[in-house]
Parts: structure tokens; sequence; C-alpha cells
């Protein structure tokens, strides 16, 4: 195959035009050029970043077409069917996972250690403002408590909802006083909440959330630790406020993520749709984001980048997976490790490492490392809850 062949094949398969051996055919050429090293000749090409973007978000839709039509995956996603590794090398080793059979699947799957941590599930801890803790995956559902004539009630599923209380139950109760719950999830868990306004939070793992039972006044102000999505309702007259370290933003109702984690460097709030106004603490200019956009902070900067980015990566842990955009081993194992609630080392030199791809969240860890070690790149050792990383 010639460079002008791989072109006119490569069109075909992002119209969704090629056949299964013209597929096979293109990823053979583009894994050849790789492995040779060869020059790319962006002249007759195009833009070798621009042409892997572009294979990256076929293969993308290629899996969540095939997931919706339960095709040759006889574990979710085929134990995600799996992961797009090391960018250079990554769309081969894809696409030849994408087709195999089922036992191929399976093996995949095979745990690399005797014993295996299982995924995070729905974990989290409820705080009253009287201090007293709830321990929400132990609580049976029901009506947990009331507060300032607010019912909270723990849903089936992982659900935690503030309703007003009926009349009668809140009769006597200082609805001027303001009573604030604090929902906290371990490492290994999650938890969504319903907010007293309608709103709906979805709080990842090692997060918590600090809100009234109802709120009053001007405002709807929330704080944040770790990383949550947030569905806000809106309201024109009353604004929703999330404070997280070193931001604030500012939403009438609209859909966003924010990942505020001390141990990365960068804070990150990803709009999904509307609008979101976004400030440093202490400074009186925000920056206003447009869905599809970024608003990134450096921990003790004093800046913020706004960039666009793909909404799909930053939510989707909220869907039940993770999503790797060549991203370093040090970065997908702090993700990994606050899921699955295990500690990590290193040895040896694993610096230069990046990946790319799509991981299921309810596979088990060791199911989750072999995918990676199939790259060829990294092993792992997995020990009690701790995991060591070699190259």
């Amino acid at each position: 195959m010639n460079k002008e062949e791989f072109l006119t094949l490569m069109h075909k398969y992002l119209a969704g035009e090629a056949s299964a051996a013209e597929e096979e055919a293109m990823f053979r050429y583009y894994d050849a050029l790789q492995k040779q090293e060869s020059e790319w000749d962006a002249a007759q090409m195009g833009e070798e970043e621009e042409v892997k973007k572009k294979l990256y978000n076929r293969i993308l839709k290629d899996i969540k077409q095939r997931e919706g039509k339960n095709e040759m995956f006889p574990i979710r996603w085929a134990i995600a069917a799996s992961i797009l590794v090391a960018m250079l090398t990554s769309v081969l080793f894809f696409y030849y996972h994408l087709h195999r059979e089922q036992a191929t699947a399976i093996n995949i799957a095979r745990p690399i250690a005797e014993t295996d941590i299982q995924a995070g599930g729905n974990k989290a801890i409820l705080i009253l403002s009287d201090g007293s803790k709830i321990a929400l995956d132990n609580a049976a559902n029901g009506e947990l408590a009331q507060q300032g004539g607010t019912c909270i009630t723990k849903e089936a599923g992982g659900q935690l909802t503030y309703t007003k209380a009926e009349p009668s139950a809140s009769e006597g109760v200082a609805e001027s006083r303001t009573y604030y719950n604090t929902i906290q999830t371990p490492n290994g868990g999650q938890y969504q909440v319903i907010l007293p306004d309608g709103s709906k939070v979805w709080l990842n793992a090692g997060s918590s959330l600090r809100y009234p039972t109802r709120f009053n006044g001007k405002e709807r102000k929330v704080a944040l630790t770790g990383e949550a999505y947030f569905e806000v309702v809106k309201n024109k007259n009353m604004p929703f406020l999330v404070t997280s370290r070193e931001q604030v933003v500012e939403v009438l109702g609209t859909h966003f993520n924010i990942n505020s984690y001390a141990d990365e460097a960068f804070m990150k709030t990803t709009l999904l749709e509307g609008s979101v106004k976004v400030w440093l603490q202490g400074t009186s200019r925000p920056e206003l984001l447009e869905p599809g956009q970024q608003a990134v902070i450096r921990y003790g900067g004093n800046a913020i980048a706004v960039q666009p980015v793909d909404v799909e990566e930053a939510v989707a842990w909220k869907n039940g997976y993770f999503m790797f955009v060549d991203e370093d081993l040090k970065s997908i194992m702090r993700r990994l490790a606050r899921w699955y609630d295990v500690d990590v080392v290193y040895q040896g030199d694993i610096e230069h490492l990046k990946f790319g791809g799509i991981i299921s969240r309810s596979n088990s860890i060791a199911q989750t490392l072999r995918i990676l070690e199939l790259t060829g790149n990294v092993k792992f050792k997995i020990t009690g809850r701790r995991v060591t990383v070699m190259p």
C-alpha cells in the first residue's frame, strides 16, 4: 500500500464505508509507519496529530455503536473492548481486540494476581448538621432524617434526596435556621445527591460536598472537594455557586463537571451545556465558558486558561468508564488508586509512558491492569492493596 491508498481507505473508514478487510489494511499500514519510525508526510497525508484525532474519535464512535447493539461483547465492552494504548501504535492494538472472538476477550480479563480488588461502588458517609454520621451503603432505603423542614431520604441505586417535609412533620421546626449537611465518598466510593432545589450532583471517589438542607436568600451555595458532575436546575433569581479550593463557579442552570482533587496539579471545570462563570477566589474578573470549553487553573497560580476540550473525556467517570487521551501513567494511576482504593508505588523509570483508551470502571483492578500490560510497556504487581508499577 502507498500513501495515496492509505488516505483513500482512511477517508472511507472515517465515513463508515470501509469493509473489514479495508479497515485491517489501513490499520496495518498506519501501524507499520509508526514501527518503522518513518517520517510523516504532512504535505501529502495531513497533520499527523489531526489524523490521530480523527481515527481516535471514529473508533470511540464504533465502541458506542457496538455496545448499543451488544455486538461481539460477552463481557461489557469486551472488558472495555479495549484500550487505545501508547498512541503511536494504539490504533492497531485496539482494532485487533475489537474484532477478536469471545474466548480471547475472556482471556484478556484473566486476573494478573491471585487476590483481586473489585471496582468501587455506591459508598458514602452523610454528616448531619449536629455532627452525627450515617453510612449510606449500610443504611436501609427510606427516610433517614428531617432537618429544617426538609426530609432526607435514601433511594435505591445510590441516591440521596432532599424534599420538603409534610407540614405536619415540620411543625415546630425552626425553618429560619440554616442546616448544613456534608456527603463524603471514600476512595472506592461514588454517590448521587438530589439537592433541595432539585439539582443533581454525582460525586466521584474521594470527594465531598457541603450544602444546606434548604436554599434560602439570594444564592444557592455549595462547597466541593474532589470531583463532581452537576446538573443544576435553572433559577435566574438565585444563582448556583460552587466553591472548590481556589475557584468559584457560578451558574444559573446548566451541566458541568469540576475536578479539584488536591493531589492533581490543576483544577478543571468543564462545561457541557449552558454557560458558567469561573472566578479565581479573591478576584473580580470571571472567565465565561461556552459548551465544549474547559477552565484550567494551576494550584497556586493567578490565571485561568480556557481551552476547547472533549467533554466526553471529562465525564467518562460518571458514565461508568475511564477515558485516557495521551495521558501519562502516573495520572492514570492516581485515578485508579481513588477508584479501587489502593496505594501505588513505582519502580524504575515510567515518566515517559503515555496511554490512550477506554476501560470500564466495572472491571476489577487486575482486569484493568492486565489491559494496560498488553501494551508491553509496563508491568504491575498487586500485593494486598498495594500496586507496584514497573517498566
